[in-house]
């Protein structure tokens, strides 16, 4: 089976297309490829913004269960929750929107971005200059969904390790400030009682 029968696969909107040349009342947070990080959400931060001369059709922005995928290299897949809808999607994503009696959209997040899965983009996107892959690739690619109770099982596991992670990353990085302003302090106290 198809994952173009079993979920709605479509590039993101060309931009120009629907660009207005100045401030507009159809004002959209859009998504860059800076707002993607590599382990897979959305930077908030690092969106644009996005004039359009019209209001844009919802299939252009992110809804709650889209899986949006970077169609260039690392080809980042992310899951889309109720805090990042809302937001137009460039051409460089594909959008996918799967028909959740078939196939859970946490599920498709995991299946993705599977060393197998990722070996495939890659290999379809080697014949070209950019190694970009295009939306039909994910149309046209064979997946076997698992029983849903199943599906459901490895999605709850797969978004646990990506917080767990996530979290850890977080402590590191506090972790290494701590010790930095702790031996900043030890160093001028150093300094501090040498100075006559």
């Amino acid at each position: 089976m198809t994952l173009g029968n079993i979920a709605f696969v479509r590039s993101g909107l060309v931009l120009s297309r629907k660009l207005s040349r100045k401030r507009s009342p159809y004002c959209y947070p859009l998504l860059n490829l800076r707002a993607i990080h590599p382990d897979g959400y959305i930077l908030s931060d690092d969106l644009e913004v996005f004039h359009a001369i019209e209001p844009l059709s919802r299939e252009y922005l992110t809804q709650q269960g889209d899986i949006i995928i970077r169609l260039s290299i690392p080809y980042t897949a992310i899951l889309i929750d109720s805090d990042v809808e809302g937001i137009v999607v460039s051409s460089n994503f594909a959008i996918i929107r799967s028909n959740r009696n078939y196939l859970l959209p946490e599920y498709l997040l995991w299946l993705l971005n599977t060393p197998d899965i990722k070996k495939r983009i890659y290999e379809s996107s080697s014949s070209n200059m950019l190694s970009a892959v295009r939306p039909t690739f994910f149309a046209d690619l064979e997946v076997l969904p698992l029983p849903l109770m199943d599906q459901e099982k490895i999605s709850q596991l797969n978004l646990l390790a990506k917080q767990e992670s996530r979290l850890l990353k977080k402590l590191a990085e506090e972790k290494e400030k701590y010790y930095a302003a702790v031996i900043d302090h030890i160093q001028k106290s150093m300094i501090g009682e040498k100075t006559p």
